[in-house]
């Protein structure tokens, strides 16, 4: 019976290309916590404090630098080929350089008091912004040879960036002695690297088109919407860091963001896994050649089997975790004592990815979007008004707000799914 069970397992394609681009994603994103494991010893909680301050500056220009039109191409790529594909390419192409001279421009005026007020050099903001601009056209050349499942090409291109970040990361903070600015100089040139590279390879392959007039406005219409739904991000965690900043201190930052990253392991997991299933659920949703009932069974199954994988994974990491950081890094041992909710927040964030596909389907961006900022306004309020007694209150509005997210995206997303596949 178990081994029956395995076998099926292992023959299914969505479940087989999901570990493998949980892997891939695991190496691109989580390579940078592990590297930040390996640099603690070279960067004090103050510092780490600064480097998530950077972080959270790029995370807000990642937002707008593309008005959030990079996703498009999933939508389209089953409908309507390299056609829509290369319209999406030439609009992000046309936004993208337009925000990025807007950003240049806005740190030029403000250039007195916009590094004092984010406290971060005005260099380290100029490089926030192209960091941001190249990982757009990096990040849209990996979702290309995702939706064509070609799993072999993400992992040689994830795993080579990563590996050289890596290498050049631990030469910038250790033998260079640059602190966590070397971080950021590295983060740079790999953005640099990936990005021109796939700028480069989408006009060689006659993928830029100037026939986008009419796409252009499409897109922006299904784009801004998920603006304050990304943004949520940075409400929560962006935010929280200055408001912990004020009322604590820069190392209380740097020891949240912390364990904060150690949930981020799960969500990791769990996003690598998506990049599989959001595909194969695209695929399921858009094939005319099953019954809506036949659809509907199969999508149900995919639900509860990554819901309980999640799961799973969850347990193993949060157990992981506290076994072997207290040893390896007892300088931020300190840290775990906000895991164990903020581990339950990663977990609620994979349920989250499970439903939120059936969303992006059927075009509920609008309603994502309300679902999303508001709750990320009211764990802004409850943070403005409890972080400063505990940061353990702080860890807590993670979970409560995201478990109110949690239950209104199922909600919608099952409506949804009956609405359309009723039979």
């Amino acid at each position: 019976m178990i081994v029956a069970k395995c076998r099926k397992i292992c023959s299914n394609k969505a479940m087989l290309n999901g570990a493998l681009f949980s892997i891939f994603s695991f190496v691109n994103r989580g390579i940078s916590f592990v590297l930040l494991l390996i640099l603690a010893s070279y960067i004090t909680p103050k510092e780490y404090g600064y480097l998530n301050l950077y972080s959270t500056v790029g995370m807000v220009l990642s937002y707008f630098i593309a008005m959030s039109t990079a996703g498009y191409t999933s939508i389209i790529f089953f409908r309507e080929g390299k056609n829509g594909v290369a319209k999406t390419f030439s609009s992000v192409l046309l936004i993208s350089t337009f925000m990025l001279l807007f950003f240049e421009i806005v740190l030029a005026i403000g250039h007195n008091f916009i590094p004092t007020i984010l406290q971060l050099s005005l260099n380290i903001l100029n490089i926030a912004i192209f960091v941001s601009f190249f990982n757009t056209f990096g990040q849209f050349w990996l979702d290309y040879y995702r939706l064509n499942e070609n799993v072999k090409f993400c992992g040689v291109l994830t795993c080579g960036t990563a590996l050289l970040n890596f290498l050049i990361s631990i030469y910038l903070v250790k033998y260079l002695r640059m602190s966590w600015e070397g971080r950021v100089y590295a983060e740079f040139t790999m953005s640099l690297l990936l990005g021109s590279s796939s700028i480069i390879y989408f006009l060689k392959k006659g993928f830029f088109t100037r026939n986008i007039k009419s796409y252009l406005k499409n897109m922006l219409l299904w784009g801004i919407p998920l603006i304050p739904h990304m943004a949520t991000t940075f409400i929560r965690q962006g935010c929280d860091r200055y408001i912990i900043n004020v009322y604590h201190s820069i190392g209380d930052v740097g020891l949240f963001s912390f364990a904060l990253n150690l949930s981020n392991i799960i969500t990791m997991v769990g996003l690598g896994f998506n990049q599989s299933n959001s595909v194969d659920i695209f695929k399921t949703l858009s094939d005319n050649n099953l019954s809506k009932r036949e659809i509907l069974q199969k999508v149900n199954r995919q639900k509860k089997t990554f819901l309980i994988l999640y799961l799973v994974v969850a347990i193993a990491v949060f157990i992981v975790c506290f076994s072997i950081l207290p040893i390896i890094l007892p300088k931020y041992s300190s840290a775990l004592k906000y895991f164990p909710l903020l581990a339950l927040y990663g977990l609620l964030v994979c349920f989250y990815l499970v439903y939120t596909n059936f969303l992006f389907f059927y075009k509920k961006t609008k309603n994502l979007m309300y679902i999303t900022f508001l709750s990320s306004v009211l764990h802004l309020f409850l943070s403005l008004c409890f972080t400063r007694y505990s940061l353990f209150i702080t860890a807590s509005l993670y979970v409560l707000t995201q478990l109110l997210v949690v239950i209104a995206i199922r909600r919608i997303a099952n409506a949804s799914l009956e609405k359309n596949l009723k039979y």
